[in-house]
């Protein structure tokens, strides 16, 4: 339309000019009728362009309305399909030989750490995180003072920040503990007792501590944090070195012990993972941490029999290597194949050192209780 009446009124004025010309010298008494041609051309010439200004101010301006919303619909999908958050629940269990470590990767993209395997493993364990793109830890936990599960933790405290440590309440003697606490007390925010009914603040999935129950045990191992994650209709049961009597003590407390996939304890001992245990958790799948041709003898014959009999599917990191367990909500789905159960596995022959348990009092002026 504005266009329209543009080229009428230049159409216009135009004629109108040149007949005005005319009629000054030919026919001076029509002059008076294109005069008013003129003027009215003209008018609808400035009309037209009034109308065309404003329309083409607007299509500028709409130009970059429609730039800015193609990229803030394009972020989200750059933050989706970052290293650092995922559209599932992962879980890496670490092949750090006879050891335990376990990254974990919420949907939310926030990372924990369970345990670092023995001191050696310390710049491994670091090495894999970052790999996965990770520059922060939102929790570590050491799930007891042992050094197949905390020597690397102080490597790792060291390298990335981390916003809560949680550990039971228990010490140990061994300079592998001491030199955890100091990295502790240098790199962490918040230091936390774990013990049964603490909750990781995960959004999107429930993450719960069912272990420790008591306040002393005889054996460091049953002092083990146990966390079950929960995310859709799959779970996890970590379960670190926790053997029958926190077996017993979870059973009898009455909590979900139900789980898609179970770390089995203590790397297969016969001391974990009693009949009755395996059957309150009734998982679909058993991750095995242990290190090939280990002097102890594991994983026992009488617990990978005990988890084919269930119709468990088994896989070990002396077999495969590290093993990644993906959720979606839904159902699991692990990179690695399954272990086919050998006849003989050799008996366990000699018994870990253990280490020397002491007074817990010390621990819970450095821990915060929730």
């Amino acid at each position: 339309m504005d266009v329209f009446l543009i080229l009428i009124g230049l159409t216009g004025f135009i004629v109108s000019a040149v007949m005005c010309t005319v009629s000054f010298f030919k026919n001076k008494a029509r002059i008076k009728f294109w005069y008013i041609v003129l003027v009215s051309a003209f008018v609808v010439l400035i009309i037209g362009g009034a109308i065309a200004g404003p329309s083409s101010e607007t299509s500028k301006d709409n130009k970059p309305t429609e730039t800015k919303t193609a990229i803030q619909s394009s972020t989200p999908d750059k933050k989706v399909s970052s290293p650092v958050t995922n559209v599932a629940l992962k879980v890496h269990f670490i092949d750090v030989g006879q050891a335990d470590s376990i990254l974990i990767q919420s949907p939310s993209g926030k990372s924990i750490l369970i345990d670092g395997g023995d001191n050696e493993d310390g710049p491994f364990v670091v090495k894999y995180i970052k790999a996965q793109g990770i520059n922060k830890l939102d929790a570590v936990v050491a799930t007891h003072p042992y050094e197949d599960h905390i020597g690397g933790l102080d490597n790792v405290i060291k390298n990335f920040p981390v916003t809560s440590f949680y550990m039971p309440n228990v010490t140990s003697t061994e300079k592998t503990y001491s030199d955890l606490i100091k990295a502790v007390e240098s790199n962490s925010n918040a230091k936390l007792q774990v013990k049964s009914g603490v909750i990781l603040d995960l959004p999107g999935l429930t993450a719960k501590f069912l272990a420790p129950n008591s306040s002393s045990y005889k054996d460091m191992h049953n002092y083990s944090a146990v966390l079950k994650l929960t995310y859709g209709d799959t779970s996890f049961l970590l379960t670190g070195d926790a053997e029958n009597v926190s077996e017993a003590e979870m059973l009898k407390a009455g909590y979900n012990l139900k789980a898609t996939l179970l770390k089995v304890s203590q790397h297969g001992s016969n001391d974990s993972t009693t009949s009755a245990f395996l059957k309150a958790v009734s998982p679909e799948y058993a991750v095995i941490s242990v290190g090939k041709g280990n002097s102890y003898g594991l994983p026992a014959q009488q617990i990978l029999d005990r988890l084919s009999s269930a119709g468990v599917k088994i896989y070990r990191t002396d077999e495969v290597g590290t093993i990644i367990a993906t959720s979606d909500g839904k159902s699991i789905t692990i990179d690695k194949k399954a272990s086919s159960i050998k006849p003989h596995a050799p008996s366990a022959s000699s018994v870990k050192t253990k280490t020397a348990i002491t007074e817990n009092n010390s621990v819970a002026d450095f821990l915060d209780e929730r």
